[in-house]
């Protein structure tokens, strides 16, 4: 009896990322159906024990080579374009999955609402299954209110408008595979939700990126996506997305070096934007 919590909790987790897979798989299929394999169904096995849930899609045999840049931005600008939200707002009918845990992707009308939702979500996270890290909720907390308006809020000032966009959420180097018979490049293990379309390709920088992280591809997208404005605080809305990313990432691998990229990425925008008495680290 004592190991039923840890197993029940186990088997909700497992339920939640295929239902999470599938209809992120689902979303992106449906936008963009030359640029995933398809998805066919999830479920419950209906003899197993322990509970086992499934996730079934279309089997692609895929080399592990480098996705060609060109092709990659070209596809992924087509998906970024030809997405529209469903309710026109930021976020996904249910919680999708970075990693083993849940991200917070409710609607929201704003996309800094919204990103601050995603954080507080994270760092929440990250005290349940990591404990306190020393300043790590006074880092974000300051991130929140005081950086946030000044590196998002003018996407959404004088006048300008951002298009909720569907992104793959986890697009790194592990999720991405070309065909062995086609040659085209194919994304999977999604973790989508609507968002500014500049999130995509924040977890790009990350140091665990090898591939991804290469100028190559980041000027790729760039050269045919474009730039939100303004222009000159594309580096650190890049890199304020990127704290999303390692935050949610030193969760569901109790820190590891996601967490001190987190800090070192909170560390230089709160020291540009809004110092603190004394640098925290």
């Amino acid at each position: 009896m004592e190991l039923r919590p840890g197993r029940c909790a186990q088997e909700a987790q497992g339920k939640t990322l295929l239902e999470a897979e599938f209809n992120s798989m689902v979303e992106l299929y449906r936008t963009s159906p030359t640029f995933v394999p398809e998805p066919y169904a999830w479920g419950k096995l209906s003899v197993s024990h322990p509970t086992t849930y499934y996730f079934l899609c279309e089997f692609i045999d895929m080399s592990d080579k480098n996705p060609d840049p060109v092709q990659l931005a070209t596809k992924l600008v087509q998906l970024h374009k030809a997405s529209n939200s469903p309710t026109g707002m930021f976020g996904f009918h249910i919680d999708t999955c970075q990693g083993s845990l849940p991200q917070r992707t409710a609607w929201n009308p704003s996309w800094v609402d919204f990103y601050i939702q995603l954080v507080r979500g994270a760092m929440a996270l990250n005290k349940e299954k990591n404990g306190n890290w020393e300043n790590l909720e006074q880092l974000v907390d300051r991130l929140i209110t005081h950086v946030v308006p000044q590196v998002l809020g003018p996407l959404e000032a004088d006048g300008r408008v951002i298009k909720p966009t569907l992104i793959h959420g986890n697009l790194w180097d592990g999720n991405i595979g070309t065909s062995l018979e086609n040659g085209e490049i194919y994304i999977f293990d999604a973790s989508v939700y609507y968002a500014h379309h500049e999130m995509e390709i924040a977890m790009w920088r990350a140091r665990f990126c090898k591939t991804l992280s290469a100028k190559v591809y980041l000027n790729s997208y760039l050269s045919r996506m474009g730039v939100s404005k303004p222009v000159e605080q594309f580096e650190d809305r890049n890199r304020i997305y990127s704290v999303y990313m390692t935050l949610h990432e030193s969760a569901c691998h109790n820190g590891s070096t996601f967490r001190d990229e987190c800090y070192e990425n909170l560390n230089y925008l709160i020291n540009k934007y809004a110092p603190l008495d004394e640098k925290c680290s």
